[in-house]
């Protein structure tokens, strides 16, 4: 099998959600209290950081 390439913005998007989707249910079924206040810096700094993680990713020619 070979070795793909990590899509770090991909990856970073969808933890970002997942994460997001989890403190939502948890807020929902009332295990934790959620404000937007506290959710949306969090979702930010996982979005920069993803974006950051894949400019610095080398890539082939193939990729580009």
């Amino acid at each position: 099998m070979a070795d793909r390439p990590v899509d770090r913005v991909g990856l970073s998007f969808g933890i970002a959600f997942v994460v997001v989707g989890v403190l939502l249910l948890l807020d929902r079924l009332e295990v934790i209290e959620l404000r937007a206040s506290v959710v949306l810096p969090i979702l930010l700094i996982a979005l920069g950081v993803g974006v950051l993680l894949g400019g610095r990713s080398p890539r082939s020619a193939e990729d580009r």
